[in-house]
């Protein structure tokens, strides 16, 4: 048999009202409100950040997919370029057996071996570096 007092209780507990259903307490469901539209702002430019710097590496791909360079194409086929199309937008690969296949310029993923005469950017960098040898010592004294 139930006692009254948990029966009291139970009744209490069933009619209490739902949390912030109360009209005093407004305050804590703005803060969690201002923080969803916080995050979801925070998701958003994230997003847009990463899909434009995606769309800006395919860009760089697809100008550096010029005749004579070894691309990977986003299937992981690596060839080398020997004409293209932008018209119809298609680029024809070679590949070490001599074969040929049509691709859309859109699959080329990224560009291996850049043209000689195009400098890439570790082209830059080893220009940049002295001819030095790191082991080599120094005529500084350590004390």
């Amino acid at each position: 048999m139930i006692d009254s007092l948990t029966l009291h209780l139970f009744t209490v507990a069933a009619n209490a009202p739902v949390a912030g259903g109360e009209a005093g307490e407004t305050g804590g469901s703005a803060i969690f409100m201002l923080l969803m539209f916080g995050l979801l702002a925070l998701f958003i430019f994230a997003t847009w950040r990463r899909s434009r710097k995606m769309r800006e590496d395919v860009r760089k791909a697809n100008e550096g997919a010029v005749v004579g360079a070894e691309v990977v194409t986003a299937g992981g086929i690596v060839g080398r370029v020997v004409s293209r199309d932008d018209e119809r937008q298609r680029i024809t690969l070679e590949f070490s057996n001599g074969d040929r296949i049509d691709f859309l310029l859109q699959a080329v993923q990224q560009v291996v071996e850049p043209v000689p005469g195009q400098e890439s950017d570790i082209d830059a960098l080893d220009q940049d570096q002295t001819d030095t040898d790191p082991t080599a010592p120094d005529n500084s004294d350590p004390r």
